[in-house]
């Protein structure tokens, strides 16, 4: 082994069956982030888009689009009682009464509805469809 270098003897490399492209799909899996998704996530993106509009209060109701662009004539929703805003809508709208109680027959808190577990996740997307808004 004039000129050469040799790091380890061959006796001392254990046998491998293993093939190196088995080897890189091995390890790329191992270093792969893990992520657990939440019941949000798990979610169509048009239910995303929809409970993140409503959770964050950038959205397409009255009050956001009269205060932040003046697009929309009046805060106020079409009901005439309060400003129109996501607690509104998904609490206490009088003209959204029938389908409010169809999706939540008893009385059930803002948080849960916005940050529930799926199925109350899903209830929320399906009340603002089934009431005919755009957020």
């Amino acid at each position: 082994m004039k000129g050469q270098m040799s790091w380890r003897k061959k006796e001392d490399q254990p046998e491998n069956s293993v093939s190196f492209s088995e080897q890189k799909t091995i390890i790329k899996a191992l270093m792969r982030l893990r992520t657990n998704r939440d019941d949000y996530h798990t979610m169509s993106r048009e239910q995303q888009v929809n409970l993140i509009r409503l959770r964050t209060g950038h959205n397409r109701l009255n009050a956001h689009m009269n205060r932040k662009f003046k697009l929309a004539p009046s805060p106020t929703c079409a009901c005439r009682q309060e400003d129109q805003t996501a607690e509104h809508i998904l609490q206490r709208c009088p003209i959204l009464d029938e389908e409010r109680k169809e999706v939540w027959p008893s009385p059930t808190p803002l948080q849960t509805k916005l940050y529930g577990s799926r199925q109350e996740l899903e209830k929320t997307t399906t009340f603002i469809t089934s009431a005919g808004l755009i957020v």
